[in-house]
């Protein structure tokens, strides 16, 4: 689609142009997540002014919302970094953009992403790698997902039945959608700990990250709320769980276990009653997110394939797009191609963060 486009601030936005973006949001099940509601935008531009947006039109009418953050090398980005597990153009599912426009190449010298819709290649976004946000489908409510799961895997029988006795053990406490901000604060804490044993870059370094969990705590806004969920065992909360839901989904975002009580699982037992309690309040989907990791395959019904890498629109964009790529095609091959491979990630989490710290 040829059209006009036109670069403002988020801030700018009007009442109608939140109505329209909400209109496209509601017409794609790929854009379900609260990452992709004009409500979650609202809340970063909140603790971390800045994020701009590409209105695109067709015959002078809004056709589409590109929000993104300007970067480094004119590098867009998501508008929360590292924090959006999933991220994109809000467009009616017909609608095809073409992102070579001249206004868009003005604004922009090339689009880094990391979980981008599949759907989204018909944009001309199409990536260098591929993932999968893992999808635990609750339509039918949680008795029905539970047996799909039986039915398909004996782990997932024996791990629902540690998880049963755990939580019908009267010792157990289990709060959902909760105001905690001793748990919200534990919570923190176990996920820095987390990332510096890992070795893997600290989100919450970054004040505004902390601020923006905090601001979606407390904005009551149902297409994009922080969701606080404990489970407590003999009175010590040993499992935490932030989780972000929108009118129909609810992702599983920032969960945590004390390590004294990792024989028992607590963090898996918290997740099946979220999954429980979720259904109940008429969620129809349960983002897990991104990644292969054993629990989300057992828990999954499907997954929702993404796409990660670059857009380039400038020849500096291509080189740094070229580089990239290249760094994780010879990942893992030999001890110097770790070099390369290291300054490429390097590359991606800066673009994606803004920060020459991460």
């Amino acid at each position: 689609m040829r059209a006009r486009v036109q670069c403002l601030n988020f801030s700018d936005l009007t009442k109608t142009d939140r109505a329209v973006w909400s209109n496209f949001q509601a017409s794609d099940p790929s854009l379900a997540s609260p990452y992709f509601s004009y409500s979650y935008a609202e809340a970063v531009e909140a603790v971390r002014p800045g994020i701009k947006v590409l209105r695109f039109y067709e015959h002078e009418r809004p056709a589409a919302y590109w929000p993104f953050r300007k970067g480094p090398f004119g590098t867009a980005r998501p508008i929360a970094g590292s924090m959006d597990d999933l991220h994109g153009i809000i467009a009616h599912p017909t609608v095809r953009l073409d992102l070579t426009h001249p206004d868009v190449r003005r604004n922009m010298g090339g689009f880094a992403f990391s979980a981008l819709p599949y759907q989204q290649r018909r944009h001309g976004l199409e990536g260098q790698f591929g993932d999968g946000n893992q999808v635990m489908d609750l339509d039918a409510g949680f008795d029905a997902w539970r047996a799909a799961r039986s039915a398909e895997s004996s782990n997932f029988r024996r791990e629902w039945r540690k998880a049963e006795k755990l939580l019908s053990t009267p010792s157990t406490t289990l709060r959902h959608d909760v105001v905690d901000p001793v748990s919200f604060e534990r919570l923190i804490a176990l996920k820095r700990d987390a990332y510096a044993q890992a070795g893997h870059f600290d989100l919450f370094r970054l004040a505004w990250s902390r601020a923006l969990l905090q601001q979606l705590l407390e904005s009551g806004d149902d297409q994009a709320r922080g969701i606080l969920s404990t489970l407590s065992i003999d009175g010590d909360v040993a499992a935490i769980c932030y989780c972000m839901r929108s009118a129909s989904v609810l992702h599983y975002w920032f969960p945590a276990y004390e390590a004294k009580y990792a024989k028992q699982k607590p963090g898996l037992a918290l997740l099946f009653s979220l999954a429980k309690w979720a259904a109940l309040e008429g969620v129809s989907e349960l983002h897990l997110g991104l990644g292969d990791v054993q629990y989300k395959r057992q828990m999954a019904s499907w997954m929702m394939p993404v796409r990660a890498g670059a857009l380039a629109l400038s020849p500096i964009q291509s080189y740094a797009t070229g580089f990239t790529a290249w760094g994780h095609r010879i990942e893992n091959r030999n001890k110097l191609s770790a070099v390369p491979a290291k300054f490429a990630r390097k590359y991606e989490r800066m673009a994606l963060s803004g920060s020459w710290r991460a």
